[in-house]
């Protein structure tokens, strides 16, 4: 393609050139030449010009209204307008007019015959700046159509005017060499156009430029050599220079029929194609159609297939579920009596090794319960059968609980277990309170496991609101051994942990951590670690949670004004301890002071009471170095100026003995940390109330502040339940907490006891002979119906089930709660909780009326 356009462009280049040699050759033999026409030729050559001009100047319209390029606009409108110039032009110079004109015939014919040539010249010119614009700007408006239409007009007008009324000299110098300069300014602006058209280089490839230019050649050189050298009217020069105007129009015309024929034929070969496709087009959209259909029907036979796989699927899962369900509840039913009973054995006075014997069984039995609860998260995760439950409660309340269930762990290993929640936290909050127990635990626990010494710490904070929902960045960190950065994203995937030797050397299943970071990602929040060898680790987390509405009120709350203005002295040498503690006396407007050994502690007693403002109370940790709390009382009771103010010895975890001790030394509350905010509010509010008393003075323990409430606070629980060790179990655990209970075999026996008395809670098994608890609440349910009273009694679902869809039939049968076996103290204890605090608010009402009367 290269090579021929090249090849072209020469052809074409050589033959503009033998036009100019040709057209000059011819000047010089006409110019020698001496006959004459007359004016019927010249009026007949202007006739045909003008014609050309016309059929010119429609096409060229036809053209630009077909792709709308502005350089068609001008040399359609400028032929048209050409056209007419000429044609009057030829009129006014004809015989019919001679003499009736104010002007000479030999004037006239000048002037009219100059001035349509010069106005063809200077559009030429102008179309070239049409072409610049083009290339910019590919169409045209409206404006500038009517622009270019009334301009041409005009002047067209304008000319017919001036050259029919006002007289015209003669343009005619025979001295001169050249006799009509008017006639040379033409061909110098055509030959300026055509100089423009040559290097605008588009001749080489388009027939229309290529055909201009041929015009605009023939045009230069007429006006150049012909046209300004005649002597009169009529002779040579005069006639074959009129003769080249139409021989330069017409190549103007050729070239616009070249263009237009081309377009044609592109139009009709795109028609052809556009056939040809849509038939190709048409052909294959039936084959398509066709095999739509045979995959349609095969698509219908895949799905009836895919159907009743299904219907297999969901019945072998449903097997596999009941059997999953089925094994669970044998697993975890006896698990729950070795556990329960194994609990209540080692709170009583045993021998060394019967202890030691009863705490490995309830190792192995809490590894084993591990184990299980794990494997069942992650099937019931995987299988996308874990629903958030969300309810009222309080964040503050629930964190401390949980951690106090790990202080025994924490303290075996020498570690200390930190909890500090920020003041801007709230303390009611909604959401899943159980699944974010679940992943604290988890996370605490594995600190515990892989830190050797120094502290594990949950921090809690506040680190975005959204409108009633409080984004919540939670951050469990330890002094442990750390984890590689290699490892740091594997830690998170199922039956993974940083090293397969930590799995032989610290146990494990491995999905903690999936399963953790798992119920994050449904409480809408991210799970990520960060980590060091041998300098410990953070993990965080983040859950969001809505603030509640319903602050929930449990126990009794210590009035400020027991404890504003307090002088307190703090002895720990851990000081993320201290600075929990003083921020929980801050929030009381107690003032306080903190030191990190016994030694200090003494001096500050000692200080104070010589500047007469001694400290009230004294909380002291049991396990320091140099001096431990212990001695440290002892030193303070030596001493009688400080013997008076009250201690409180705080540790992490109780040993036998230590309350005897701490009630020889007067120690006033023995409480165990991490402590619960609650639980050292109403600590210090007793100790700083008690009445001054002889004798031993009673010790203030987490047990006592549990023990001494209201009657109130003591619920009458009815239990259902066939198994007889679990039978035992919860009637230890229940009366262990101060309840009564009455015990029934299985769902029928609790119906007969409901007829015959009411009771604040029932905790009723789902699995049992004779009538299970499904059952036994749907008839409940009735019955309360049919009374109409407006009681409803609470029934909690106890169950060794653990799959999804368990709770939902309990719910759907009637029931108001689910706990699982083997039964966990928290849960039991907030559940119990919760049912109090009910209680508490039914029996007050009706004082709180009589009062307001």
């Amino acid at each position: 393609m290269n090579s021929i356009g090249t090849e072209r462009a020469f052809t074409r280049s050589v033959g503009y050139v033998l036009l100019i040699v040709a057209l000059l050759a011819g000047a010089f033999v006409f110019g020698r030449m001496t006959w004459k026409s007359n004016g019927e030729m010249h009026t007949l050559l202007e006739t045909v010009a003008t014609v050309l001009l016309l059929v010119s100047g429609a096409m060229s319209l036809v053209r630009y209204y077909t792709k709308k390029t502005s350089a068609f606009l001008l040399l359609g409108s400028g032929f048209l307008g050409t056209a007419l110039l000429n044609g009057y032009h030829a009129a006014i110079t004809s015989s019919f007019l001679a003499g009736r004109t104010p002007s000479a015939a030999s004037a006239l014919s000048l002037w009219s015959g100059t001035t349509p040539r010069l106005f063809l010249a200077v559009l030429m010119c102008v179309s070239l700046w049409g072409w610049k614009r083009e290339s910019r700007r590919s169409t045209t408006g409206q404006r500038e159509e009517l622009l270019v239409y009334s301009l041409i007009g005009t002047f067209t007008v304008f000319s017919f005017f001036f050259l029919g009324v006002v007289r015209l000299p003669l343009q005619y110098y025979p001295n001169f060499a050249v006799h009509r300069p008017a006639l040379a300014v033409s061909g110098i602006i055509y030959a300026l156009a055509a100089y423009g058209y040559w290097r605008k280089g588009r001749w080489k490839t388009d027939d229309v430029e290529h055909w201009l230019l041929l015009s605009l050649i023939i045009g230069a050189v007429g006006y150049l050599t012909y046209q300004p050298f005649y002597n009169n009217l009529n002779e040579a020069l005069y006639v074959i220079g009129h003769g080249l105007n139409v021989m330069q129009y017409s190549c103007m015309l050729i070239g616009l029929f070249i263009s237009m024929a081309s377009i044609f034929k592109r139009e009709a070969e795109n028609a052809a194609r556009l056939r040809t496709a849509q038939d190709e087009l048409e052909a294959r959209v039936l084959a398509r159609t066709t095999d739509l259909a045979q995959a349609n029907q095969t698509l219908q036979v895949e799905i009836i297939e895919r159907c009743r796989a299904e219907q297999a699927a969901e019945a072998a899962s449903r097997a596999k579920g009941e059997f999953l369900a089925n094994m669970s509840h044998e697993i975890r039913t006896p698990l729950n009596g070795v556990i329960g009973m194994t609990d209540l054995a080692l709170g009583t006075d045993l021998t060394p090794e019967q202890r030691e014997y009863l705490e490995t069984v309830k190792l192995s039995a809490d590894s084993l319960l591990l184990v299980i609860n794990d494997i069942l998260d992650f099937s019931k995760i995987e299988a996308g059968k874990v629903d958030l439950e969300l309810d009222d409660f309080n964040l503050r309340d629930s964190l401390e609980a949980t951690l106090k269930t790990l202080a025994l762990r924490a303290d075996e290993k020498g570690l200390e277990l930190l909890c500090e929640i920020a003041p801007s936290v709230p303390d009611v909050v909604r959401g899943d309170s159980n699944r974010l127990r679940q992943v604290v635990i988890n996370l605490i626990g594995n600190a515990i496991k892989f830190t050797h010494q120094g502290e594990v710490a949950l921090n809690i904070h506040v680190e975005a609101e959204d409108g009633d929902d409080r984004i919540i960045h939670f951050i469990v960190s330890d002094t442990g051994i750390g984890i590689p950065a290699e490892k740091q994203k594997l830690i998170f995937q199922p039956f993974s942990q940083a090293d397969s030797s930590t799995t032989r050397k610290f146990g494990g299943t491995g999905l903690g951590l999936t399963i953790s970071k798992r119920l994050v990602s449904l409480m809408d929040g991210n799970m990520w670690v960060e980590s060091e060898i041998g300098r410990g680790t953070k993990f965080h987390f983040t859950a969001r949670l809505k603030t509640s509405e319903q602050p929930i009120e449990v126990g009794t709350i210590a009035p400020p004004e027991t404890l504003r203005g307090v002088k307190v002295l703090i002895v720990d040498d851990n000081q993320t301890n201290r600075r929990i503690l003083e921020g929980m006396l801050k929030r009381w407007e107690m003032k306080s002071t903190s030191v990190e050994d016994g030694e200090e502690a003494l001096v500050q007693l000692s200080a104070a009471q010589n500047a007469e403002a001694p400290f009230v109370l004294v909380l002291t940790d049991m396990h320091m170095p140099k001096m431990d709390g212990f001695s440290l009382v002892e030193q303070i009771r030596e001493r009688p100026e400080l013997s008076a103010a009250i201690i409180m010895m705080l540790t992490s975890a109780g040993h036998r003995g230590d309350g005897a001790r701490c009630q020889e030394l007067g120690v006033a509350a023995y409480l165990l940390k991490p402590i619960r905010q609650s639980e050292l509010r109403e600590a210090i509010a007793r100790v700083l109330g008690a009445p001054p008393q002889k004798g031993a003075i009673p010790l203030v323990t987490r047990y006592s502040l549990q023990d001494a409430r209201d009657p109130q606070t003591i619920l009458s629980v009815l239990v259902a339940e066939d198994n007889a060790v679990n039978q035992l179990l919860a009637t230890r655990l229940l009366e262990k907490r101060s309840h009564r209970v009455v015990m029934t075999a299985n769902g029928r026996e609790a119906l007969e006891a409901l007829a015959k008395d009411r009771f604040d809670l029932v905790l009723m098994d789902v699995q049992m002979p004779e009538m299970d608890g499904l059952q036994a609440t749907v008839a409940l349910r009735e019955k309360e119906k049919e009374k109409g009273d407006g009681f409803r009694q609470p029934v909690i679902a106890l169950t060794a089930y653990a799959m999804k869809g368990d709770q939902e039939r309990c719910l759907a049968a009637g029931m108001d709660g689910y706990l699982t076996k083997p039964i966990a103290p928290q849960e039991l204890d907030a559940i119990l909780d919760n049912y109090v605090a009910r209680r508490i608010s039914t029996t007050n009402a009706p004082e709180i009326v009589e009062q307001s009367k």
